[in-house]
């Protein structure tokens, strides 16, 4: 019942962001020109020809990455917190189970009956 709710109300929240894009995308198809090289701007190689969208689009892709990888890294401590922990977790499961094995397993007995002389 919660995630159909949650599914309706992310599909009524993302439709009209979506619709906004795609007609902001229909209005500004007109192209720009891309200049790469900051200090000469007519230098022909490092030139694009964009639509305004097509333009937007690459922004938002590359700020998307960087902000991954700014925000991954962020988490190098407390992944590497987790490991540790995980590992350490396993080590004191397996020593329990090598334990409980110990205890189930027959005894030897603490001496030898003495040998009888006849």
């Amino acid at each position: 019942m919660l995630a159909t709710l949650a599914t309706i109300l992310r599909w009524l929240i993302l439709l009209p962001v979506l619709t906004a894009i795609v007609l902001l995308a229909i209005a500004n198809d007109h192209m720009v020109t891309v200049h790469l090289n900051p200090f000469d701007t007519s230098d022909p190689v490092l030139r694009a020809d964009l639509a305004l969208y097509q333009l937007a689009f690459v922004v938002f892709v590359l700020g998307a990455l960087i902000g991954a990888v700014v925000a991954r890294s962020g988490q190098r401590k407390y992944r590497r917190q987790a490991r540790r922990t995980s590992e350490e977790a396993a080590f004191w499961q397996a020593r329990a189970e090598r334990a409980d094995q110990r205890r189930t397993e027959p005894q030897p007995a603490g001496f030898l009956p003495r040998p009888e002389r006849g």
